[in-house]
């Protein structure tokens, strides 16, 4: 039996915040839906800096946001976020009830996002060749105009540049948290929502990622890496739905 209505919590991806959201988070909202945006430790937006970040400051700020929820929850990460997704189900597979990755880190145990990429043959592509380290290597950044190519590349100019002004210092301890999952997790209700034109995560890396995942549905959107931004009426609607069914 239910233990409550289901948040949402939101959780964004390396040198994003919760600011990638506010396309989203309202409409769904508009639904009936509670929703809570993670801000991740490091991010510029949460109390500890990039450069004192460990792992476990990432996996402290999950749990509390799972536990403070009265109810089940619905984890939804994009890009590296979705780490997070399968940290939150294996670490509380009573209270997390569907996971949902866009444009994702859905990692079969043991991987690594770069082992995926070698493994499509797309190994040195994407943003990582333009990723610069600072703060004395305990953090990292993208260059804006690298952030607007694999990014944002098919927002408006505009609204492209204002993004990629947004990004900030990834810390080294959050950019990949391994994850070892048991079979609560295949039982899980999955949405993965494949971003067909992105250039970050690749969509050959996403179908890899997706493949022999059990209780998983794929959900196509064109466009680039935020389809959260740009489709953020058509994702809202499909979550919608999906939570009501699944």
């Amino acid at each position: 039996m239910p233990l409550g209505p289901e948040r949402i919590i939101l959780i964004h991806g390396a040198w994003a915040g919760g600011w990638v959201w506010e396309e989203l988070a309202p409409r769904l909202e508009a639904l009936g839906h509670e929703v809570q945006i993670l801000e991740l430790p490091g991010n510029g937006h949460h109390p500890i800096p990039p450069g004192d970040v460990c792992q476990q400051d990432y996996l402290d700020a999950l749990d509390q946001a799972i536990m403070d929820s009265p109810g089940p929850v619905t984890l939804v990460g994009h890009s590296g976020g979705g780490m997070l997704v399968t940290a939150g189900a294996a670490r509380y597979p009573q209270k997390v009830r569907h996971g949902v990755w866009i444009a994702g880190m859905l990692l079969p145990n043991g991987e690594s996002f770069d082992q995926i990429m070698a493994q499509v043959g797309a190994e040195g592509q994407g943003v990582t060749p333009h990723v610069r380290p600072c703060l004395e290597g305990a953090a990292s950044e993208v260059p804006p105009q690298a952030a607007i190519e694999f990014f944002f590349h098919d927002l408006p100019a505009d609204k492209a540049r204002a993004a990629a002004r947004k990004l900030t210092p990834q810390p080294v301890a959050g950019r990949r948290i391994p994850v070892q999952v048991g079979p609560e997790f295949a039982a899980l209700p999955k949405l993965y929502v494949m971003a067909l034109e992105d250039r970050s995560v690749l969509p050959a890396a996403q179908q890899a990622m997706c493949a022999g995942q059990e209780q998983l549905e794929i959900f196509h959107l064109p466009g680039g890496h935020v389809p959260q931004i740009t489709h953020g009426a058509a994702l809202a609607e499909k979550l919608h739905h999906w939570l009501s069914l699944a």
